[in-house]
């Protein structure tokens, strides 16, 4: 039993690397890039930028963190939990400092990037319209068996292009960032769940009914969809593009796990001031109906 346990194991592995394979560009070819990102919706840019600036951003946003209440710093920055600090199901929320821009020169620069900007407007818009970030957060997350929120869109009003940044390197245990390949070109998943009941809130807990109708239940993606669920193990210094009418969610941080990130979103316009979000949860509720059906 052992033995099957392991080798099962083993071939979950390697089929999660062969999927990170196809879409990691060792390369910064713009074309190929666009090209990755247009098939699968994701692409990984390897070692983008340097782990001793990395070192130097965690640092800054650990300080701001961790600390007891929520905060709201001069500059501009402010640090929130994602949601209740201690809510009744017992979820721990991840923890957030919003515009690390505003303390840290080198996420300033990152979140000006040209040439992830370029990529963006060109994957996003056939006139190239201007892109730029609206919102750049780090969030962390180090609680073992945390709830996480199961597979969803973040909306169903627009795509939002994000570029994600690992602070560290990032294995299974510290709950990557996953997404389902080429869901992000299929238009009829996305109309069907509007109409559907919400699926599971939580990952790994079916029983569990979302209270938002953006989340899928694995029955509604079919073996097919879920045989292309990447989770996105990578290193310190890794930029992950993704279009975000694909199919995402994080994953279970478990015991020892801990993982950091720096998240740029994407909004049509050019030098956007600093804002939250963009989109309206209840614009979701409104259009889809799908509460009614239990």
């Amino acid at each position: 039993m052992f033995h099957v346990i392991v080798f099962l194991l083993l071939n979950n592995m390697t089929q999660n690397q062969n999927l990170i394979n196809k879409i990691t560009c060792d390369s910064l070819e713009k074309e190929k890039i666009l090209k990755v990102l247009h098939e699968y919706g994701m692409c990984i840019l390897p070692k983008y930028l340097p782990p001793l600036i990395c070192d130097q951003v965690k640092h800054q946003c650990i300080e701001r963190a961790e600390i007891e209440e929520d905060a709201d710093f001069e500059d501009g920055s402010y640090r929130r939990f994602d949601g209740d600090k201690v809510p009744p199901d017992g979820r721990g929320q991840d923890k957030r400092v919003y515009h690390v821009d505003c303390f840290n020169s080198e996420m300033e620069k990152f979140k000006k990037d040209s040439f992830i900007q370029s990529i963006c407007e060109e994957y996003m818009s056939l006139n190239k319209s201007p892109y730029s970030v609206h919102v750049q957060i780090y969030d962390r997350n180090n609680i073992p068996n945390d709830l996480t929120r199961g597979p969803h869109l973040d909306s169903f009003e627009t795509n939002t292009f994000k570029a994600f940044l690992y602070l560290d390197d990032v294995s299974l245990d510290d709950g990557p960032t996953s997404y389902i390949l080429k869901t992000h070109k299929d238009a009829q998943l996305r109309e069907a769940k509007k109409q559907n009941p919400p699926g599971p809130k939580y990952l790994n807990k079916p029983k569990n009914t979302a209270t938002h109708p953006t989340n899928f239940s694995l029955e509604e993606l079919g073996e097919e969809r879920v045989n292309n669920w990447v989770k996105v193990t990578g290193k310190k210094g890794d930029v992950i593009l993704f279009d975000t009418w694909g199919v995402h969610c994080g994953t279970n941080i478990q015991k020892g796990g801990d993982r950091h990130v720096i998240a740029n979103y994407y909004k049509p316009g050019k030098d956007l001031p600093r804002s939250n979000f963009g989109y309206d949860y209840k614009v979701d509720k409104k259009n889809s109906g799908n509460f009614d059906k239990k």
